[in-house]
């Protein structure tokens, strides 16, 4: 084999590796680039998804401060409004018809038979109405033990007895104060539309 022919082999040997190794990087390469290009959309996916879990999180909080101050104010309003009927309730009761207010009276006082001693405290405009009913009481035997009271009561009606160890009170507020729970579920659905209670 001649020289030319060897140099000619040698040279196309050379080259074939020389483009063998050069593919191989270039695979290499492009293997690692992808990788990288990989990397980054999963990191940038991440990001992205950080910034949307923390924008949501900041929207939760909104709506939650905002859904907490609009049912603060709802329930504000809805106990103004019960306390409005509370109100006027006392108020029409203050005005009641005096022969159904002085049967009212009669009643309670029979329901205080056998209490024992004690001192009745009344409004002024009430004294010679409870006086009455005392006397006519206790003529028709029932047993009363109460003194009428100098003192006068600031009320819109009804009285309380002042016993040793404890008081009666049968105000016309206190009475309403007793019979608001069993009202309250009433007044409310008539007013809302729902069952639930509210202010006292």
């Amino acid at each position: 084999m001649s020289i030319e022919k060897v140099e000619q082999l040698i040279l196309t040997k050379a080259r074939e590796e020389a483009e063998a190794l050069l593919a191989e990087a270039q695979k290499q390469a492009a293997t690692r680039l992808r990788d990288a290009e990989a990397r980054l959309r999963r990191r940038n996916q991440e990001e992205v998804e950080r910034y949307r879990r923390q924008l949501q999180e900041e929207a939760d909080r909104e709506l939650a401060a905002s859904t907490t101050e609009h049912n603060r104010k709802l329930l504000t309003e809805r106990n103004r409004l019960l306390a409005e009927v509370r109100q006027r309730a006392e108020a029409r009761v203050a005005e009641r018809p005096q022969p159904a207010y002085r049967r009212w009276l009669a009643h309670q006082l029979r329901g205080l038979a056998g209490v024992g001693e004690g001192e009745l405290i009344c409004r002024s405009d009430d004294r010679e109405p409870i006086g009455e009913l005392l006397k006519e009481l206790t003529d028709h035997a029932v047993s009363l033990e109460l003194t009428l009271s100098a003192e006068e009561l600031q009320s819109a009606g009804g009285f309380v007895v002042r016993c040793t160890e404890y008081d009666v009170d049968v105000t016309l507020e206190s009475q309403l104060r007793a019979l608001w729970p069993d009202v309250l579920p009433r007044v409310v659905t008539q007013l809302f539309g729902g069952p639930q209670g509210g202010s006292e």
